[in-house]
């Protein structure tokens, strides 16, 4: 998410407050509990560049190393990834983030990525630590569609995954955007199955045939897709229910940031908003594809399809604590207790509103 392009200035973000987001949901479950947050400098560098704009991260177990991707595109110097140490203590707390590597990431061409070329958001460690997959939103303004992309550990690139046509901006003869995902609100959020063998990413919204973006009166239909990993094959598509704005909210800073599997139709989304003048609002759902009506191949799914189900698992507002502008999770190492750790990550879009903050969460190891 890039909040320069739909206007919002630290000016008009104004003093931070915890904002409950409107949802049509379940009530929480409560079976995510909070553990710390760790805050950055906002001048902290690393590699000669400010560390910012994170927005996206990924765990190893194998490795026990991270790697988190800027949204940086171009501006902010190099598009680029990080490898990184976020230790446990020995009282289940997380300790002070220590970077290990910048990895520049290239283009198709092999050269790094021209400025305003690229939008990266979300990135997943590929099996046995042999690189990483990694989205970006495109630009739906000027037709540039988003993708899902493969790179080796130094950050060049391997190839491309094919992504389902009804993603693909269209414009008409009067740069209209008449189709495919909206600007600044594709591929926020992705992740591998739990073999591998496919990937999951979602619209942050839905696509524009789909429906309109999410409304204070409204929720918006984002639209899911289950890709074969080695062969491209397009092998399922279902809607899911994005809250609607919080009241005084930005409707273009509402959306799923990330997604994590469960199992093969179980996932846990993260959804994120912003209200001027108080702050970033963060919750977490377990959601499933298993009875929702099927998509697959549709260009403008039915207005009758019947979406996902999700149920609340944890808010930030519930436990007081100022999630900031939150855009990736990750399962993390096991806590002591024997729970499961989720880690989130926050984008300080350089300054412009927010911190640079990593959040540790518990979750059960039966869920």
């Amino acid at each position: 998410m890039r909040l320069h392009r739909f206007g919002v200035t630290a000016a008009v973000l104004g003093t931070v407050a915890l904002v409950p987001l409107t949802a049509h949901a379940d009530e929480g479950s409560g079976a995510i509990r909070y553990i710390n947050t760790v805050t950055l400098s906002d001048d902290l560098s690393f590699g000669g560049f400010t560390v910012g704009g994170l927005s996206g991260i990924d765990y190893d177990t194998a490795k026990n190393s991270y790697v988190a991707i800027s949204d940086n595109r171009g501006e902010e110097g190099p598009v680029r990834a990080y490898t990184l140490n976020l230790p446990i203590r020995a009282d289940g707390t997380l300790g002070e983030p220590q970077f290990d590597q910048l990895i520049p990431l290239r283009d198709a061409d092999g050269n790094p990525y021209r400025a305003s070329t690229s939008d990266t958001e979300s990135i997943r460690w590929l099996p046995n630590h042999k690189g990483f997959l990694y989205t970006s939103e495109g630009e739906a303004s000027v037709g540039r569609p988003g993708f899902l992309r493969e790179a080796n550990l130094d950050g060049s690139y391997v190839r491309d995954v094919p992504v389902p046509a009804a993603f693909t901006p269209t414009l008409d003869a009067d740069d209209a955007l008449i189709s495919g995902i909206r600007d600044n609100l594709g591929f926020e959020s992705m992740d591998l199955s739990r073999g591998s063998s496919s990937i999951v990413a979602m619209s942050e919204n839905a696509l524009v045939q789909d429906g309109p973006a999410a409304t204070t009166d409204a929720e918006s239909r984002a639209r899911l897709v289950q890709i074969h990993r080695n062969n491209g094959t397009d092998l399922a598509e279902y809607l899911y229910p994005v809250d609607r704005v919080s009241p005084g909210g930005v409707a273009m800073a509402t959306g799923v940031a990330e997604i994590l599997s469960l199992d093969d139709n179980r996932y846990l989304t993260l959804e994120r908003g912003l209200v001027p003048g108080k702050g970033f609002t963060a919750r977490v759902y377990e959601t499933s594809t298993a009875d929702a009506d099927a998509v697959t191949g549709v260009t403008a799914a039915p207005a009758n399809a019947e979406p996902m189900q999700k149920t609340l698992l944890f808010d930030f507002a519930s436990v007081g604590v100022d999630p900031q502008c939150v855009e990736g999770m990750s399962w993390g190492p096991t806590l002591p207790d024997g729970s499961r750790s989720l880690v989130l990550v926050s984008d300080n879009n350089f300054g412009l509103a927010g911190k640079t903050a990593f959040h540790l969460l518990s979750v059960p190891a039966d869920l």
